[in-house]
């Protein structure tokens, strides 16, 4: 980590926790949560954080302060966890639709299907860095989270919530969904991309490219996937 970003790092440490009254606050007071009025500045810069005045302290949102100071802060549901990485850039969490989570799955259709996925275009339209590595706690057939896999379980599951995982090994054309994860390999590449549309010649998808970046309107032709030596569908419709 540069020196800037350390001095940076350090003094908005500092800043969350100073104390801002002396001995007159009020027992009464002292776990009272209320918007703090203080102006926060990061080099010199003022910076627009939501903090809070609890016992005297200011308590800023840790993302915040890592979007604010561009520092790594992810969260891991399966652990429990939260960790802090001074060295890498700041990455907006995923923000999975509401309605992923709680649709039943007699409701899942291609067309609610093809809605999320419309939604989540608008979040990260074609060249947007996408959050990563993703943890899905679905259960999915992917554990690292980055790049082609990492896109497709997070993509599967804002569509599906935590419906189960079924692989088709080389389906047939008709077998293939919006949201469907299709996954080619050959000898020069390997690739899983997400089903947005079909038609009888080829499938509209969409895809990580370099770095974790989302790329949506891809196609992928119906003859050149077939002949791939390595073809299977992740499905996650009820059967």
């Amino acid at each position: 980590m540069n020196r800037k970003r350390e001095v940076i790092f350090m003094g908005i440490g500092i800043m969350a926790g100073l104390t801002l009254s002396g001995p007159a606050v009020q027992a009464a007071d002292y776990l009272t949560a209320r918007p703090s009025t203080q102006a926060f500045y990061i080099n010199g810069q003022q910076a627009s954080l939501t903090a809070y005045l609890i016992g005297g302290s200011n308590y800023v949102r840790l993302r915040d302060v890592g979007r604010a100071v561009d520092f790594g802060v992810t969260y891991d549901a399966a652990t429990n966890s939260v960790y802090i990485d001074p060295d890498s850039h700041y990455e907006q969490e995923v923000t999975i639709p509401a309605q992923a989570a709680v649709f039943p799955s007699a409701s899942i259709t291609e067309e609610s299907v093809q809605a999320v996925l419309e939604q989540l275009k608008q979040t990260y339209p074609t060249g947007t860095v996408f959050p990563a590595p993703y943890h899905s706690t679905s259960g999915g057939p992917y554990s690292r989270g980055i790049h082609c896999s990492g896109w497709a379980t997070l993509c599967s599951d804002a569509a599906f919530g935590n419906l189960p995982w079924r692989r088709i090994d080389r389906p047939t054309w008709d077998q293939l969904r919006p949201g469907d994860v299709v996954e080619y390999k050959n000898e020069k590449s390997y690739h899983a991309v997400v089903v947005v549309r079909k038609t009888a010649e080829y499938i509209v998808v969409t895809e990580s490219g370099m770095n974790n970046h989302a790329v949506w309107g891809g196609q992928y032709f119906r003859w050149w996937l077939e002949e791939q030596p390595h073809y299977i569908c992740y499905t996650r419709y009820p059967q």
